[in-house]
C-alpha cells in the first residue's frame, strides 16, 4: 500500500468510487469502443491520466496491454494499489501538468484516455493547455486521447440540475444511494454536490447522510476544448457517448473527444 500523505485538497479521499459506480457493468458498455481505439493506436499501450480508483487500467492490463494509472490524489492511488499488486497495472502518484515527469522513464503510449471529471477540475484555460499539452508529450506520434466528461454544455442549455441517483449494495441489508445534484455558478463554472446516503429500510429514519461535498467544476464545452486540443498538436473529432455516437446538445449525456496527436512538438505558446 501505498504511503504517500493525503494532500490537503484531496477532495475525494473520503469518497469510495469503487463502491459507488457499477464497474463491471460500465466496464462491459465501454470496452468495445475502449478496444477500438486501441486497434487504432500505434501502438497498445494505455495511460489514463485521472485513474482514480484504477478500474479502466485493470481493464486495460487484463488484455495483455501495458497499462498505466496516474493521479494525483493520494487516496485513489492507494486504493488502486490492489490492482498493481494483483499485476493488472502499475500506477503513479503524480499531477497530470506534468506527467512525463512524474512518469519517470516509462515509454510513450500509444493511447491516453481522460475520463469523468479530471478536466473540469481544472478551472481556467491556461491549466488546460498545460494538461493536453502533457499529454501530447507522453503520447506517441499517431496517438490517440480520448476525453469523455459530462455533456456540459447541454446541462446549462437545458437547466439539468441533477444527474440519475445510483444504488449499490450495502452492508447488513441497508443500501447505499449516491447522489449528484448540480448548480449553475458564474464564468462558465458548475457547483457539484456528490453525496451519498445510507438506506435503512427497517430504520425509523430510513435516510442517513454518510458523506456530502461541494466541488466548483469548469464546465468545458466543445467551443472550448476544440481550439485547445488544435493549439497543442491535436486533430478533434467529437461524439456524445462512449461508443461514438453523435453529439445532440439537448440529449447527449457526454461530450467524447477522440483527438489524434501530430507528429512533432507541442506547438509553442505566447
Amino acid at each position: 500500500m501505498s504511503n504517500a500523505p493525503h494532500r490537503p485538497d484531496d477532495q475525494y479521499s473520503r469518497v469510495n468510487y469503487r463502491r459507488l459506480i457499477a464497474w463491471e457493468t460500465r466496464i462491459t458498455r465501454e470496452a468495445p469502443f475502449l478496444l477500438s481505439l486501441l486497434d487504432r493506436a500505434p501502438e497498445r499501450s494505455v495511460i489514463d491520466v485521472g485513474c482514480g480508483t484504477g478500474e479502466h487500467v485493470a481493464f486495460f492490463a487484463g488484455t495483455d496491454v501495458r497499462a498505466v494509472g496516474l493521479d494525483r490524489s493520494a487516496s485513489m492511488i492507494e486504493a488502486a494499489r490492489d490492482h498493481e499488486e494483483a499485476g493488472k497495472g502499475r500506477f503513479v502518484l503524480g499531477d497530470a501538468m506534468a506527467a512525463r515527469a512524474a512518469l519517470g522513464n516509462e515509454p510513450p503510449f500509444g493511447l491516453a484516455i481522460c475520463l469523468g471529471n479530471m478536466l473540469p477540475h481544472l478551472a481556467e484555460e491556461p491549466d488546460l493547455t498545460r494538461v493536453l499539452a502533457s499529454l501530447h508529450d507522453v503520447l506517441l506520434p499517431g496517438g490517440l486521447l480520448l476525453i469523455q466528461l459530462l455533456n456540459y454544455e447541454g446541462i446549462l442549455a437545458t437547466g439539468k440540475r441533477y444527474l440519475p441517483v445510483n444504488l449499490r449494495p450495502g452492508d447488513d441489508g441497508k443500501e447505499i444511494v449516491f447522489l449528484r445534484l448540480m448548480s449553475p455558478a458564474e464564468d462558465g463554472r458548475l457547483l457539484f454536490f456528490p453525496a451519498t446516503l445510507e438506506l435503512d429500510p427497517d430504520a425509523e429514519e430510513p435516510l442517513r447522510v454518510t458523506m456530502s461535498r461541494r466541488v466548483e467544476l469548469r464546465a468545458w464545452t466543445r467551443a472550448q476544448l476544440a481550439p485547445a486540443l488544435a493549439a497543442t498538436g491535436f486533430d478533434a473529432v467529437f461524439h456524445g457517448d462512449m461508443g461514438g455516437g453523435a453529439f445532440v446538445l439537448e440529449d447527449s449525456a457526454d461530450l467524447v473527444v477522440v483527438a489524434t496527436r501530430r507528429k512533432g512538438p507541442v506547438p509553442a505558446h505566447p
